[in-house]
C-alpha cells in the first residue's frame, strides 16, 4: 500500500481542529477509542457504555434542530452574507412570483431574471422550486427552505459515517442548489460524535509504492481483533482492499483460522475476481496457509505471497483496524445498537462511496465505473415524495409527472427566450432607463435573483 493511499484513508478519522473550522471539516469520522464493552458486564436490555437509548437521542436530534434553525435565522440576518437560503415564507412566496412571471404577456426585467433562474415543477401534489435547467432535463437540483435543510444534512451525515465538510458538500451539491458550506460547517459543529476529543495514534511507516506488473493485480487481507468486543460468536473481521481501486470489504469472522477466510475469501474472488498477489500484515505464516490453501481448494487459481518490506512494521494492520473500529463506533451509538456485525456493512459502503483524493473518484466509480446510488434516494424525485412510494405503480405516476413538469417548464422557458428577444429588438438604445436595484437592495442583502 502507498504512503498516498495510506495518508489518504487516515483523513477519514483525522482529529477535529475547532480553532480553523472551515479546514477541519475536509474529510473526517470523528476520532474516538471503540466501545469497550469489556469494562462493563453486559446484561440482558442494558445498552453498553457510550451506546445513547432511542429516546435520549431523539431528544438530543431535537436539541441538535432547534440550535441549528437559530444558527442559521442568524447566518441569513447577518448583512455580510449574501445568503441563497430561503426561510420558509420567502420559499413560497419565490414559487408564487416564479409562476407569475412565467405566465404576464408582457414582463420586466426582474421577472425575465426570475425565469432565467428558476422553475417550478409539481410532483405528486406539492410545488418545489428548482434550478432552471437549461437544456439540462437529466439534472434537477432542488432549492429548499431553511426548516428542510437540518434532516437533509442529518440524514446525509449519518449515512456517509459521519463525514466531513468536503465529502457532505460532494454527495448534496448535485442535488440542491442551495446547500451551502456555510450552513454544512453549522450542522457539524452541533454534531457530538464528531467532537469527542481523544489523541490521535501514531502513524506507523507507510508501505512504499508497488511497481505496476501484472496489470497491479495484488489485494491486501487483514484479520482484525475483536476478541476483547466480541459480537456473540464473532471475534474477528476480516479486511479486504483492492490494490488498484482501494475497494473494501469487511466481513466477521468467528475465529482466525485460515480455512474461514478461505472461505470468505472464495466468496470474493468469485464476486470481483482473483488478484496475483496477497498481502498481509497479519502475519507470515497464517498468509501463507491461506494462500496454499486458496491454492489447493480452487486448482485453476495462482496466488502468490506479497514479499514483506522489512522496517515497516504492521502499519497497514495498525491503521485498518483503529479506522474500522472508530466508524463502527459512530455507528453504533448512532443506530443504539450492541452488534457491531450489523454495521460493517454500511461501513462498507461508506468507506467504498468516499471521494478519494488519489483517485479522483470513489473506490466504487473505480471497481464499477459508477456512482454508487441508494435506491430512490438518489433519483431526482423530491425525497418527501420518495418517502411516501409503496408500489412500482406509485413510482411510475410520480416519474410521469415530474417528466411531464419538466417538459412544461422547457416549452415555457423557449417561450420566455423568444419574447425577451422581442423585447430587445424593441427597446431604443439610445434613452437610458433608470437601472433596476441591485441584488443585494433588491433582496435586502439576502437572496441574489
Amino acid at each position: 500500500m502507498s504512503s498516498g493511499e495510506a495518508a489518504t484513508f487516515e483523513d477519514l478519522t483525522k482529529d477535529w481542529n475547532r480553532g480553523i473550522m472551515l479546514n477541519s471539516y475536509e474529510n473526517t469520522v470523528p476520532q474516538g477509542d471503540f466501545l469497550q464493552f469489556s469494562t462493563t458486564p453486559q446484561r440482558a436490555g442494558n445498552d453498553p457504555p457510550g451506546v445513547s437509548n432511542p429516546s435520549d437521542t431523539e431528544t438530543e436530534i431535537s436539541t441538535m434542530r432547534e440550535k441549528f434553525l437559530t444558527s442559521v435565522t442568524k447566518l441569513v440576518e447577518s448583512k455580510s452574507y449574501n445568503s441563497k437560503v430561503f426561510s420558509k415564507e420567502k420559499y413560497f412566496q419565490t414559487i408564487k412570483e416564479v409562476k407569475e412571471a412565467k405566465e404576464k404577456g408582457k414582463k420586466s426585467s426582474r421577472d425575465y431574471r426570475r425565469a432565467a433562474k428558476y422553475d417550478v415543477i409539481s410532483v405528486a401534489g406539492t410545488e418545489k422550486l428548482i434550478e432552471a435547467a437549461h437544456r439540462e432535463r437529466d439534472r434537477i437540483r432542488y432549492y429548499v427552505h431553511k426548516e428542510e435543510l437540518f434532516d437533509i444534512l442529518h440524514d446525509t451525515h449519518l449515512n456517509i459515517g459521519h463525514g466531513g465538510r468536503t465529502r457532505m458538500l460532494k454527495e448534496l451539491q448535485g442535488k440542491y442548489g442551495n446547500v451551502t458550506k456555510e450552513v454544512i460547517v453549522l450542522y457539524l459543529t452541533l454534531c457530538k460524535q464528531c467532537h469527542q476529543k481523544n489523541p490521535v495514534p501514531k502513524r506507523g511507516l507507510a508501505p512504499k509504492p508497488m511497481p505496476c506488473k501484472d496489470n497491479d493485480s495484488r489485494c491486501q487481507v487483514e484479520i482484525l481483533d475483536m476478541q476483547s468486543n466480541a459480537d456473540g460468536e464473532f471475534k474477528f473481521i476480516l479486511y479486504y482492499q483492492d490494490h488498484v481501486t482501494k475497494f473494501i470489504i469487511l466481513r466477521p469472522l468467528k475465529a482466525k483460522q485460515a480455512h474461514e477466510v478461505v472461505s470468505v475469501l472464495l466468496d470474493i474472488f468469485t464476486i470481483l475476481g482473483p488478484p496475483s498477489v496477497l498481502e498481509s500484515d497479519s502475519g507470515i505464516e497464517f498468509t501463507n496457509q491461506v494462500v496454499n490453501e486458496l491454492n489447493e481448494v480452487w486448482p485453476d487459481l495462482k496466488i502468490v505471497l506479497g514479499k514483506s518490506h522489512p522496517g515497516q512494521g504492521q502499519g497497514f494492520l495498525e491503521r485498518a483496524s483503529r479506522d474500522v473500529k472508530t466508524m463502527l463506533s459512530a455507528w453504533m451509538q448512532s443506530n443504539h445498537s450492541r452488534h457491531w456485525t450489523e454495521g460493517l456493512r454500511f461501513m462498507q459502503v461508506v468507506r467504498n462511496q468516499a471521494f478519494d483524493g488519489s483517485l479522483q473518484q470513489s473506490p466504487y466509480e473505480a471497481m464499477f465505473g459508477c456512482k454508487a446510488k441508494f435506491g430512490l434516494y438518489s433519483s431526482h424525485l423530491p425525497r418527501e415524495t420518495v418517502a411516501v412510494l409503496h408500489t412500482e405503480e406509485e413510482l411510475e405516476i410520480a416519474e410521469e409527472q415530474l417528466e411531464s413538469s419538466l417538459w412544461v417548464r422547457q416549452e415555457e422557458r423557449a417561450e420566455v427566450g423568444a419574447d425577451r428577444s422581442d423585447m430587445d429588438e424593441d427597446v431604443d438604445p439610445t434613452p437610458l432607463e433608470a437601472s433596476e436595484p441591485s441584488t443585494s437592495q433588491a433582496a435586502s442583502g439576502l437572496f441574489s435573483w
